[in-house]
C-alpha cells in the first residue's frame, strides 16, 4: 500500500509541474500548448525516473 500511495503522490505532482511548465513554455514562445497530454508526459517521466531510482538504488549491492 506504502508503494501505491507514493506512486499516486509522484504521478500528481508530475503531472501540476507538467502543466505549470507548458503554460510558462507556451507563454514564452507565444503557441497554444495541449496542457493535457503535456501533463501526462511529464506525469509518465516522473514516475519512470522516481521508481528507476529506487530500483537502482536497491539492487546497487546486492551483498547487504
Amino acid at each position: 500500500m506504502k508503494w501505491l500511495v507514493k506512486n499516486i503522490v509522484i504521478a500528481i505532482w508530475a503531472f501540476v509541474i507538467g502543466l505549470v511548465l507548458a503554460y510558462i513554455t507556451s507563454q514564452l514562445q507565444l503557441m497554444k500548448a495541449d496542457y493535457i497530454t503535456d501533463g501526462l508526459v511529464a506525469m509518465v517521466a516522473g514516475l519512470i525516473m522516481v521508481n528507476g531510482m529506487s530500483y537502482i538504488s536497491t539492487h546497487a549491492n546486492p551483498h547487504q
